[in-house]
């Protein structure tokens, strides 16, 4: 069996995750290199699965073992090292957002064109069983027509260290909410035409002091007709929590929960569940077909399921939203590309 040899570069904590899953559950990809800026983390990750270590990032793009690679380093890192990377000629996964702004986006986008190199962007809620079941049913005409998308999602808490920075992250709109975009615009079949949002920082004093938001609410318009509702809160105290509705003229499609159905307490005081801890334990499986999509791509010399311009049309509905919450008042999401 052909098999494509991955490097992950950025070993945080979702860098570790790509780099189990290559290791472990992909029969058609082999893992060769890991890369970090901290020594002792690529060192220890290496050592772990017995692949090369890099400190430099030219240095591991010159490895010619290397076939793709996945970029899961902070945001703002993400233009230039997609850029280096296609023009190394290496297939590239990188995680969402794919950059900070829409200029940067088309950059890169363009690059892997010229290139003729495989460029996937990590959306892996559109791998999850539940998801995919839902946007399979509203394409068999399950619902009619869908009108109206509503998602809720609320995280346990604040991001780490860079994330709260919205210069590096992009801020609330595409470090945490970016996924509900994307699957609106996939589970709709439309584009986002306008935005308006409502928003403060009302959780976290470090997250207002570098001009983040930590509860939003974005009421939107889609092309074609149809409308939407998101709302993001940076704090739940039970635990992860995202559930999603998508309804159509002919009924309704219900995705997600906000407690954890495989433990309950049953007293006096009734039947007690609790939440879903993170998101690791609700999308694991969904990593695992996301990889292994990204490397039948490459195998397949076919389109990524997930584009650099789905990437794009995502950083695009967040440069709206935060024009709205400056302006005060509806958006026309502009499409660059």
């Amino acid at each position: 069996m052909p098999k494509v040899n991955v490097a992950v570069a950025g070993l945080g904590r979702i860098g570790k995750v790509h780099a189990e899953i290559t290791f472990t559950r992909l029969e058609n990809a082999r893992l060769v290199a890991v890369m970090d800026v901290v020594s002792e983390l690529a060192n220890s990750v290496a050592e772990k699965y017995k692949v090369k270590a890099y400190t430099d990032y030219d240095a591991l793009l010159k490895d010619p073992e290397v076939d793709a690679v996945f970029i899961t380093t902070p945001t703002n890192l993400h233009k230039e090292m997609i850029v280096k990377a296609v023009e190394a000629g290496k297939h590239v996964f990188t995680e969402k957002p794919i950059t900070v702004t829409s200029s940067e986006a088309i950059e890169a986008i363009k690059a892997a064109e010229k290139a003729d190199v495989k460029l996937m962007v990590g959306y892996m809620r559109r791998f999850d069983d539940a998801y995919a079941t839902a946007k399979k049913k509203i394409v068999e005409g399950s619902i009619g027509n869908p009108l109206v998308f509503i998602n809720i999602a609320r995280d346990p808490g604040a991001p780490p260290g860079w994330a709260q920075d919205p210069r590096l992250s992009g801020g609330i709109f595409l470090d945490m909410l970016s996924h509900d975009f994307d699957m609106a615009r996939y589970l709709m079949g439309k584009e986002v035409k306008e935005v308006y949002v409502k928003g403060d920082a009302l959780l976290y004093n470090e997250i207002k002091q570098k001009g983040d938001l930590d509860v939003v609410t974005i009421s939107f318009e889609f092309e074609g007709g149809g409308y939407g509702l998101i709302h993001g809160s940076r704090k739940s105290v039970f635990g992860y929590d995202l559930r999603t509705e998508i309804m159509g003229t002919d009924g309704t499609i219900y995705v997600g929960s906000q407690t954890d159905p495989n433990i309950a307490v049953g007293s006096k005081d009734g039947l007690i569940y609790r939440g879903v801890q993170w998101f690791w334990s609700r999308f694991y499986d969904a990593y695992v077909l996301e990889d292994a999509a990204f490397i039948n791509s490459i195998l397949r010399d076919e389109k990524p399921p997930i584009t650099g311009v789905d990437g794009l049309r995502v950083v695009e509905i967040a440069e709206a939203c935060w024009r709205s919450v400056k302006e005060q008042r509806p958006i026309s999401v502009r499409r660059t590309l």
